[in-house]
């Protein structure tokens, strides 16, 4: 039994990882993250949740999700971050917990400062005095992604 539990964790988080795979993806490619693939993200997450933790798992992701994209919604509001940025943390929350996906969401704002300090190195070291960093767009999926990979690495080593 104990076999078969860490089996099904472990396909949970190669799942999770796939959909993030496939989000970083069609984030740099395309600037948006589909609403399909938030949605197969969705079902697999409550899946999984429903045959580990049964009905009353399923509604307890259901609402760590709608949590999460409520208390991160005025940030789509104000433009500082997008729309399916929010809508995969909401899948982390489905298939993690809300305590993983709000501690992903923190880490991830830590990892998007690499790409704006190697922008702002590049611009001090050419001395171009014109450019700037303003109004510089990161895919927040990459820092998601590599919050996540970060956490999955702590639980499993440390």
């Amino acid at each position: 039994n104990r076999t078969r539990m860490i089996d099904t964790e472990v396909s949970n988080i190669v799942s999770l990882f796939f959909f993030l795979g496939i989000a970083v993806w069609q984030d740099i490619r395309t600037r948006t993250i589909s609403n399909l693939l938030i949605l197969a993200g969705f079902f697999t997450g409550f899946a999984y949740r429903l045959s580990t933790d049964g009905w009353n798992g399923c509604r307890i992701s259901l609402i760590q999700m709608i949590f999460v994209v409520l208390i991160l919604f005025p940030l789509f509001l104000c433009r500082c971050l997008g729309a399916g940025d929010i809508k995969l943390l909401g899948v982390i929350a489905v298939y993690c917990s809300l305590k993983i996906a709000l501690t992903v969401f923190a880490l991830s704002l830590y990892l998007s400062l690499i790409p704006l300090l190697v922008k702002f190195l590049i611009i001090r070291i050419k001395n171009h005095s014109k450019q700037s960093l303003l109004g510089m767009q990161i895919p927040m999926s990459c820092p998601i992604l590599g919050a996540v990979l970060i956490l999955q690495c702590k639980e499993v080593f440390f």
